[in-house]
């Protein structure tokens, strides 16, 4: 049977077949890959099978979204292309879905393959995907004025590992276009929408903020509020010994987005929080710099997302941020 044709079938009518390198039974789409297979000749290569997309309980699938191998990349693009006719479905890498299910133990899906009948059973799409596409998104400036950036989704949407809800989205505030990441959503409830996932991860304060109209912004997981602190004023609590003056101080424990200038409070009613200007930068480039510019002081404050998967090595394999 023709590839396609068993792409089509499992996806459309979730009917069984086979191809050469291709294999489709009720529960899993799988790019085969013989020992001997090669495109330029017969010569000794390792076999493998990777997975393409699951039928999940609901009737709804879970397509792998991670970065593909040749030729199991053309399989993958005919499924991407055959889904756009789907109602119902989520573009996720599947590193990310064995990290989620693992609690991070393992990251990479060839060392841990789930099983498909727990697979079928223990995730769910919650929001489905519209697929792989590029989008606009609004960037603000340090003036808040709005410019357009492209970034590259999978299709952001939100799935349901076990007991748990995560939102896979592609954050704009990567360096490129864009780069993606599994969030753990902190709520027993399934969010109805996208926009419903993405408040999870805002902390009271964020939402206080933008509700007054300010110009909230954000690199990665970070957000950055502006105040209306004066300089004097931070100041005078850093020669109180209540505030410590830093430059280029690294936020979180063994974290990565480094601000040019901040004031961290260590003692007194506002301990623990953390204000800065000048430039938000990633130590490992992975995000946009963020211009919080050079006079107005921001509260600089962390999502209150769970455990986040990103992907490193070309989309390969999941990693914490």
């Amino acid at each position: 049977m023709q590839h396609k044709l068993v792409i089509e079938n499992f996806i459309n009518k979730g009917t069984e077949g086979s191809g050469t390198y291709i294999k489709a039974d009720k529960g899993m789409l799988i790019s085969k890959i013989p020992t001997l297979y090669s495109p330029s000749g017969w010569r000794r290569r390792e076999g493998r099978e990777t997975p393409l997309a699951a039928r999940l309980d609901d009737d709804s699938l879970l397509v792998n979204g991670a970065r593909l191998n040749w030729p199991d990349a053309s399989h993958q693009r005919d499924v991407l292309a055959t889904l756009r006719d789907s109602l119902r479905f989520g573009v996720i890498p599947f590193h990310s879905i064995a990290a989620a299910w693992t609690n991070g133990e393992v990251r990479d899906w060839d060392q841990a393959p789930i099983p498909a009948r727990k697979l079928q059973k223990e995730v769910g799409i919650v929001v489905p995907s519209t697929g792989e596409r590029w989008r606009e998104v609004p960037v603000k400036d340090k003036q808040g004025r709005v410019q357009k950036r492209s970034v590259h989704t999978l299709g952001d949407s939100v799935v349901r590992v076990r007991d748990r809800y995560y939102l896979s989205a592609v954050d704009e505030t990567g360096t490129g276009s864009g780069m993606y990441f599994l969030a753990e959503l902190h709520t027993d409830r399934a969010p109805t929408s996208l926009n419903d996932a993405l408040n999870f991860l805002k902390p009271k304060v964020v939402r206080e903020a933008e509700a007054r109209g300010s110009n909230v912004r954000r690199q990665g997981e970070w957000f950055a509020i502006p105040t209306k602190f004066l300089t004097s004023e931070l100041m005078r609590d850093v020669e109180r010994g209540v505030a410590q003056y830093r430059e280029r101080h690294v936020l979180g424990t063994n974290g990565h987005h480094e601000l040019e200038e901040a004031i961290i409070y260590r003692a007194g009613p506002r301990k623990g929080e953390v204000y800065a200007r000048g430039v938000l930068s990633h130590t490992r480039h992975e995000h946009v710099d963020l211009d919080l510019g050079t006079i107005r002081w921001h509260l600089v404050v962390h999502n209150i997302q769970g455990a986040s998967y990103t992907l490193s090595g070309g989309g390969t394999a999941a990693q914490f941020d």
